[in-house]
């Protein structure tokens, strides 16, 4: 039987190997036996209690102090950086849109009874593109007179649609619509065209499409007159309200700058 230690074994010793040179005693070279070896002839750095300071480690030349009063600082100018073809945008107001750059505004009107009214416009950078085909539902046009400021299709607006129910009765197999008493769409009108003396004359007129209307160019027109058959008129707005000015919008930060 076998008794186990707790002590780990001793290594054993191999007198057939080299074994390694005693240290040197203090203040005295290291030998050699090999000639081709060379051994420093200095010794380390003792290891004391005290920490060495720091003006002792400083063996080279030191920068010198700065003098107080000696730094520039700059000046704060109250306008804006100009970095070659860049401006920084002041951090004391609203960037105004460069000028020449096109805007569109956005208006948020709502169709009660038959009845529009605008309930919030937004000012958008970027142009505003034409559309040439009309169909879906409804659509919309904005004009001063007898000139087209803008039309849009507007597809199922002021429906509800309702899903299909594949295991319930045949009557809920297929899709059902709902017209809707109060909804809402969105309107869209070049922002060089809205100003304080044209506000009044602006009208907005919402259509029912018959069948889908379709050009290769639209005029400037009204709808009513270029798809005398495919359109008719159920809503109109003579005269927007002071808020829809770009200058109003800018005041009160309704601007949607583009990306």
């Amino acid at each position: 039987m076998i008794k186990k230690s707790k002590r780990g074994a001793a290594p054993r010793l191999d007198d057939s190997r080299p074994t390694k040179a005693a240290a040197p005693p203090a203040g005295k070279r290291a030998s050699s036996s090999a000639g081709d070896v060379e051994v420093p002839s200095y010794d380390g750095p003792k290891k004391t209690a005290k920490m060495p300071s720091h003006k002792a480690r400083r063996t080279g030349s030191t920068k010198a102090a700065l003098k107080p009063g000696a730094v520039r600082r700059p000046g704060s100018g109250s306008g804006d950086v100009v970095l070659g073809d860049q401006i920084a945008r002041s951090t004391r107001g609203r960037a105004k849109p460069a000028a020449g750059r096109e805007q569109y505004i956005r208006m948020r009107i709502r169709v009660h009874n038959d009845r529009l009214s605008v309930i919030d416009s937004h000012l958008v950078d970027g142009p505003l593109a034409q559309t040439q085909v009309f169909s879906g539902t409804n659509a919309y046009e904005v004009v001063v007179g007898d000139r087209l400021l803008h039309a849009e299709a507007l597809p199922d607006v002021g429906v509800q649609r309702s899903f299909v129910n594949p295991a319930g009765p045949p009557e809920q197999h297929g899709h059902y619509f709902t017209d809707r008493p109060i909804y809402e769409f969105m309107a869209r009108v070049p922002a060089h065209e809205v100003s304080r003396g044209m506000i009044g004359k602006i009208a907005v007129r919402l259509y029912r499409l018959k069948d889908e209307a379709r050009t290769d160019r639209l005029g400037s027109a009204p709808l009513a007159r270029q798809f005398e058959r495919q359109i008719r008129q159920i809503a109109e707005l003579v005269g927007l309200p002071a808020s829809v000015l770009p200058e109003a919008i800018e005041e009160r930060g309704g601007r949607t700058p583009s990306v």
